[in-house]
């Protein structure tokens, strides 16, 4: 066992001894749009592949380019009479959704002419952002393919770019259509349009320049080497091509758009809808052949362009290690290799590995990184998991609101037939081969409430929100008898993900179950339903005891590999910025058992489940302010998944393989430590955000330009902390958002070392009555809330924000006046007692509730202190007005000559 300082000696080692600039090696990213398949292209070979034709694309589970590569295909670049036909380069890079390669120049050093250098970006038509434009991008048949040249010598240079695609490998045809195709040459593009019947889909390549003047052509390759130009004798090619003139110290970008349209229908009536199975493709809502979609495309290139560039740089650009930066960006690969988009909506994710379609207990973990950018893809989902969900209409009645687990009825090998979805509202069916019955899993429930409450933080959409609510509100009551039947407010005898050995472990659905309560109740606030808030708060309070009570044991993560599904609800919780679900010595004490049980695993330090083990632990450790060790455990993933045999990154395994195309779905889940580390969190519903990051050792109190993800646009966190005095530190703020973004609430973490501290937003104090601020004593975790009196615009200019337990200077021409020694002693109201107070002078005192956010409720004291010092009075349970007020959480705020201060304080009223 290792301790602190060994702990973190390893960290700092491990990152100085492989940090990387760029993950190479990995035969290129699966290019393509959400649902749609894909083409990927390995810049060392110089070569193109396809994904099958059977969604999801990654399910043939087999490396492209073994079945599926081109028979002739790369690109052919010319310039000043010399070419390369398939050009190839070792300089190339994975950054999904962004692929890149720098060629070997086609000249010597000693040249004076001709130096044009060439580089490729390759990318999926992925622009974050939840607008219809992006979503139907995102969706489309689309692969993109930039070269630049630049042209670096004295002169100008005949320069030509040409892309080739023949459309078959050396077994099938590839993406649908003819093996080469129809060329079309006109004065602004060139294209080969690959035709086909509709049974067997078509496929599209488009060219077009942005040179002055560029001569385009199509057809074969034969003539290019000599003069940079294509033919054809019949009409028919595999190649298009733009040539221009480059003039000195210009460059040129030459833009390919591969676009595909494939049928997806079965001969069989699988699930008794009396027709047979058709699901089809998303995209077919938009275009009717590749053509339509590769003009959309390349309609948007720039733009697409642009947007991928700008997420992949951004999300580099910020001071976490190069190799931390890399995992998160290439683990977003099942957007391509798992997603499944019907044409009628139905959207769903390939577990990977099994033949398994949906499965919320996995997918549900990766799904922030699609909420925060496209969320329309879950709503989608989530409309499909609420209409399959159990009715209790001609079943058991007990069974209304059950979610399944899957919607393919997955065999324990793929058929043809089992990668169909079964239709909307179709409940009555069984699940996957290994649980055909899964209505004992409390976890596929939970599941369904965190994604409706992920979606109402990112989004704010009380209208769609509404619509969802009730049926998610029976899949939450249907929890609660999970719980009853079990004779506990917790569902101490039902199954989960990690019952795969056949019995039950109540650990991780207790602690997951513990959050949904939570987020019920937050749900049921936003929609209006005070009654149905006030149960599950009442429930969670209950149930939380008795987690402690009965299941921090002995056995707590301390009895098997998978142990990190005991810590696994305080993970989620903390994402979600919700309240410590445990008390800090359970935490503590299961973090350090987890520890012990990892640091002496010979077989893998990783677990059965290294995206579980990632996620449940490692999040674990960055709440409880321990980022040290998720990043230590983080580094071995990245080192075995990622580095160790690059050609896997877009194939990672549940299991502990690095050599196997399974394409597990959870691997996004990476971003909740993101979420984490930064401390960040949006409550568009309510307009709260959350800064509170817990900075690993090695970027020594620092975060520097760290994107922060959201549906109507991205923001960017800088953050700095630093000593004040023994064991307190200031915090530094600045937050912008790239769209306006209104804020009522903002929640800083507690690391002042006061009660009581100094805070100033965009220079102004509480003081100026601007805002008020509380703080909030979480266990573990400690919190500054500042509510403001208007709501707080962000955008692109930002906010900053510092909080210290000394003294912040608002303006250096003035003095800051010393702040008296008035404070709040009690920590919550109760009817008969005394509230308790102190004071550093004499005078009127003010004792006043507010909401939380702000709004004034009632006066409860108003009276002329005569000496400093602790005073305290008797609340009768009413206010100067007489009116009662319920137990709650409020703000309770004194006033004196010297000031005010507030603090969060539990009201127990009648």
């Amino acid at each position: 066992m290792f301790n602190n300082a060994e702990r973190i000696f390893f960290f700092i080692i491990g990152i100085m001894c492989a940090e990387v600039l760029s993950l190479s090696e990995t035969g290129g990213i699966p290019t393509g749009g959400m649902g749609t398949g894909y083409v990927k292209y390995n810049a060392r070979s110089g070569e193109f592949a396809v994904s099958g034709k059977i969604p999801p694309a990654a399910s043939d589970m087999e490396n492209e380019f073994s079945q599926k590569k081109s028979i002739s295909s790369g690109f052919h670049l010319f310039a000043g009479g010399k070419s390369v036909i398939k050009a190839r380069t070792n300089d190339e890079s994975a950054h999904f959704p962004l692929y890149t390669a720098r060629y070997t120049p086609l000249y010597t050093a000693s040249d004076e002419i001709n130096k044009v250098n060439f580089s490729l970006k390759a990318f999926c038509p992925f622009i974050p952002g939840d607008n219809p434009l992006y979503y139907q991008l995102a969706t489309s048949p689309l692969a993109f393919f930039e070269i630049t040249a630049e042209n670096s010598s004295n002169a100008a240079v005949d320069v030509a770019v040409a892309m080739e695609f023949t459309n078959r490998s050396a077994l099938q045809n590839l993406l649908g259509g003819a093996d080469t195709g129809t060329i079309i040459i006109q004065d602004t593009c060139s294209a080969v349009s690959y035709s086909g019947n509709t049974l067997d889909g078509n496929a599209y390549l488009l060219m077009k320049c942005d040179g002055n003047s560029p001569v385009y052509s199509a057809g074969f390759k034969d003539s290019f080497a000599i003069s940079g130009d294509l033919a054809s004798s019949t009409g028919y090619g595999n190649c298009v091509s733009a040539k221009c003139i480059i003039p000195p110290g210009e460059s040129v970008r030459f833009k390919f758009t591969l676009a595909w349209w494939r049928l997806f229908v079965s001969d069989t009536d699988r699930y008794g809808t009396g027709v047979n199975d058709s699901d089809n493709y998303y995209y077919h809502n938009f275009y009717t052949t590749s053509g339509d979609a590769a003009h959309f495309g390349e309609q948007y290139f720039n733009l697409v362009r642009d947007g991928v560039t700008t997420m992949v740089n951004r999300t580099m650009g910020s001071n976490f290690p190069e190799w931390y930066k890399e995992r998160l960006l290439n683990n977003l690969y099942p957007m391509v290799n798992n997603a499944i988009c019907a044409k009628d909506g139905r959207t769903a994710f390939w577990e990977g590995q099994y033949p398994v379609i949906g499965s919320i207990d996995q997918a549900q973990h990766a799904s922030l990184w699609f909420t925060f950018n496209w969320p329309k893809n879950q709503w989608h989902e989530l409309q499909y998991w609420s209409r399959t969900a159990h009715t209790g209409i001609n079943e058991d009645t007990t069974l209304k609101g059950q979610i399944h687990h899957d919607f393919n009825q997955g065999p324990e090998k793929f058929t043809f037939d089992a990668h169909f979805m079964c239709p909307w509202d179709n409940y009555l069916r069984n699940d996957y081969w290994y649980c055909p019955n899964s209505t004992t899993w409390s976890d596929l429930n939970v599941m369904a409430i965190f994604k409706l409450y992920e979606l109402m933080l990112a989004t704010g959409d009380r209208d769609s929100l509404l619509v969802y609510y009730p049926k998610i509100l029976l899949t939450a009551e249907r929890l609660l008898l999970q719980c009853t039947q079990s004779q506990s407010r917790l569902p101490l005898n039902t199954r989960s993900t990690y019952d795969s050995d056949n019995f039950i472990l109540p650990q991780y659905v207790s602690g997951i179950s513990l959050v949904a309560f939570l987020a019920m109740e937050e749900l049921a606030k936003f929609s209006g339903d005070t009654l149905t808030a006030q149960k599950f708060r009442e429930w969670y309070t209950a149930a939380r005891s008795e987690f402690r009570t009965v299941l921090f044991n002995t056995e707590f993560c301390n009895r098997r590999s998978n142990a990190e599904g005991d810590i696994a609800g305080y993970s989620w919780g903390n994402f979600f910025s919700l309240e410590s679900i445990m008390d800090a010595d359970v935490i503590n004490t299961g973090c350090q058992r987890l520890w012990n049980v990892y640091a002496v695993e010979t077989r893998n330090k990783l677990g059965s489940w290294h995206f579980y083990t990632c996620d449940h632990w490692g999040g674990a450790e960055i709440a409880r302010g321990a980022p040290d060790t998720a990043m230590s455990l983080f580094k071995l993933d990245y080192d075995y998944h990622h580095d160790s045999n690059r050609s896997y990154v877009f194939w990672q395994s549940l299991w502990n393989s690095n050599k196997t195309h399974d394409s597990y779905v959870t691997a996004p889940s990476a971003w909740r430590s993101y979420f984490q580390m930064t401390g960040y969190m949006i409550d568009n519903a309510n307009n709260r955000l959350w800064i509170r990051p817990k900075v690993p050792s090695s970027m020594e109190g620092k975060i520097t330009n760290a994107p922060l993800p959201n549906p109507g646009g991205w923001g960017m966190l800088n953050y700095q902390e630093t000593p004040s005095t023994p064991g307190s530190f200031t915090q530094s703020i600045r937050v912008m958002f790239d769209s306006l973004v209104a804020v009522n609430e903002l929640v800083l973490k507690n690391n002042t070392g006061s009660d009581t501290p100094f805070i100033k937003v965009n220079n102004l104090t509480p003081e100026t009555g601007s805002f008020t601020v509380t703080t909030q004593d979480w266990g573990i975790e400690k919190n500054i809330r500042i509510a403001f009196a208007t709501p707080l615009s962000i955008d692109k200019n930002g906010i900053s924000v510092q909080a210290s337990s000394q003294p912040i200077s608002v303006n250096p021409s003035r003095p800051i006046k010393a702040r008296s020694r008035l404070s709040i002693l009690s920590g919550s109201l109760n009817i008969g007692k005394p509230i308790r107070f102190s004071t550093g002078s004499a005078g009127t005192i003010t004792v006043e509730l507010l909401s939380l956010n702000g709004a004034k409720l009632a006066t409860l004291y108003k009276q002329n202190v005569l000496e400093a010092g602790n005073h305290s009075f008797i609340w009768n349970g009413a206010t100067r007005g007489t009116r009662g007020l319920t137990t709650q959480i409020m703000i309770l705020r004194i006033s004196s000559p010297d000031g005010c201060v507030s603090r969060q304080v539990i009201v127990n009223g009648h």
